[in-house]
């Protein structure tokens, strides 16, 4: 039974992502202010300044642009989003320092019906124009991702790559949203769109949302990409190819995004 299940290319968790940042140093200062993060590793090249930072129990990663450029938002209705997950006990104070320091802040329909689920909630600008957001948890024990906002051209072409190549599960699905459920609690929100934001079209320097597999499922999942006609591949000037025995690699989803 284990053995079967290791074949089939399942995901453990959401691990962590990085965001373009137009002023690295002000990036930093909104993450570690904001949300609490802690700076793990800074380094600068003459290309790049690369912070990788952990907020609550995840990575992320905030990566300074020479070419691309975040356009300003003059709604929040739009993707994609990065949320967080905070306790119950520092929501409050977690939400009023976003307000200090975010131009734009929108209170969070909530549900049963809600992509997001019954949580209270908030989405925001970072200061370099992310859209992010975050929930008020029950007994959470730190903060840490709890789920991602993609836009799609094609609902069930998405649907079907998420399910089929990723082997997660569809929780819940409307004629505009899809809802794909990662076993650790965290979840992928898929929304219809006529057209994918600026954001979502435009290629930024490391962008990307990386998960957390096993070795076997690892190989599970390449099998999976390569059968499907899916390239490995970066384009974001961050690594050369795959190296042979190498257990971690890029890919696009049927928006762009680069998992």
């Amino acid at each position: 039974m284990d053995k079967d299940r290791k074949t089939l290319g399942e995901v453990r968790h959401l691990d962590h992502f990085v965001l373009p940042a137009m002023e690295p140093d002000r990036a930093e200062r909104f993450y570690t202010e904001v949300l609490e993060g802690r700076v793990v590793t800074k380094y600068s090249d003459p290309t790049v300044t690369r912070i990788f930072m952990k907020v609550g129990q995840n990575h992320i990663g905030l990566f300074s642009q020479t070419k691309a450029t975040i356009p300003k938002r003059e709604t929040l209705d739009s993707y994609p989003r990065c949320a967080f997950i905070v306790p119950e006990n520092e929501f409050e104070k977690t939400v009023a320092q976003i307000e200090g320091r975010s131009s734009l802040v929108k209170r969070l329909e909530n549900g049963k019906n809600s992509p997001c689920g019954s949580q209270q909630g908030f989405v925001f600008t970072d200061s370099e124009g992310n859209l992010v957001e975050v929930l008020k948890g029950d007994q959470e024990k730190s903060t840490r991702v709890h789920h991602l906002h993609f836009d799609t051209l094609n609902l069930d072409e998405s649907i079907k790559f998420y399910t089929g190549i990723l082997n997660l599960a569809l929780l819940k699905r409307t004629d505009e949203v899809a809802v794909i459920k990662i076993p650790s609690d965290q979840s992928v929100v898929l929304h219809q769109v006529r057209e994918l934001s600026e954001v979502t079209k435009t290629t930024y320097r490391g962008r990307h949302f990386a998960f957390h597999v096993t070795d076997d499922n690892f190989h599970a999942i390449v099998n999976k990409l390569h059968n499907a006609g899916i390239e490995e591949r970066d384009e974001h000037g961050e690594r050369e190819g795959r190296r042979p025995g190498q257990l971690g690699t890029y890919f696009k989803d049927p928006s762009g995004f680069r998992l």
